[in-house]
């Protein structure tokens, strides 16, 4: 109310110069309002910034093969990279291993710890998905399901051959699972481990005479989501069963050229 008072006593130009003096003011005032608000809207996008990128783990990018990249399979790339090692018997004709359609699987057991059951094992999660995967390439697959009873009772390949023999299946496939981990970040930086397959040993071993008709060795080069490893694994028997002698990575090749 005091400058109102001044203003309206003196005399009329020098109320237009306190008027234009205060209208400088309020502009500058403004001006400062403007550009802290446009400094703290940088702050915050710069802060969004940093916990979306900035905390993010670096991945090398991994050089994929032409021939993978057309296929779109990613089991078929994880395959292509992997150092398999395959042993056949010699007393296993391609006849023989061909003529192969009912398969019972034994692998992994219940995990007695968190998480409970097969979900907690990794050989089972990939035993259970080598099941499935088999099964869409048309092999008649006897899994946990069917198994559930003799699986806790079959210690020794014996009593597997027995299991699979009762069921009506002409081989078992057993074997192994190596795990591995990796790190991803999420927001903020907090990161969490993942389990994976690092490596894996499957035996196919014949139903009628118990001698082991095959072994193969998978060591990926980079740790595989179990079902992904269980494809790669169904797409790897399948076709050293049919052509046991035959060059593994070139029939794979030509098994996804067909597909697309």
């Amino acid at each position: 109310m005091l400058n109102s008072y001044i203003i309206l006593t003196i005399p009329f130009g020098k109320i237009a110069i306190r008027s234009k003096y205060l209208i400088k003011r309020l502009n500058r005032n403004r001006d400062l309002y403007l550009s802290r608000r446009s400094l703290n809207r940088n702050l915050i996008s710069l802060l969004v910034l940093f916990c979306f990128t900035g905390c993010a783990q670096v991945v090398p990018l991994v050089a994929i093969a032409p021939t993978a990249v057309h296929f779109g399979s990613v089991a078929y790339q994880a395959v292509e990279k992997a150092e398999i090692d395959v042993v056949v018997s010699q007393s296993a004709s391609k006849e023989n291993l061909g003529a192969i359609t009912y398969i019972a699987i034994f692998m992994g057991g219940e995990s007695p710890t968190r998480p409970y059951g097969r979900i907690g094992d990794l050989a089972s999660v990939v035993g259970d998905n080598l099941c499935v995967e088999l099964t869409r390439l048309g092999f008649q697959v006897y899994g946990w399901n069917e198994l559930k009873k003799s699986a806790r009772e079959a210690t020794s390949t014996d009593r597997m051959v027995e299991s699979g023999r009762i069921l009506g299946a002409q081989a078992i496939i057993t074997g192994s699972v190596a795990a591995g981990y990796t790190r991803s970040f999420g927001m903020f930086g907090v990161g969490r481990f993942k389990t994976v397959v690092q490596s894996a040993t499957l035996k196919v071993i014949d139903v009628k005479t118990a001698d082991l008709l095959m072994m193969i060795t998978i060591n990926y080069k980079v740790g595989q989501n179990p079902k992904v490893a269980a494809e790669g694994m169904a797409m790897v028997l399948q076709v050293k069963m049919e052509d046991p002698s035959g060059d593994l990575k070139e029939k794979l090749k030509e098994k996804m050229k067909g597909k697309v």
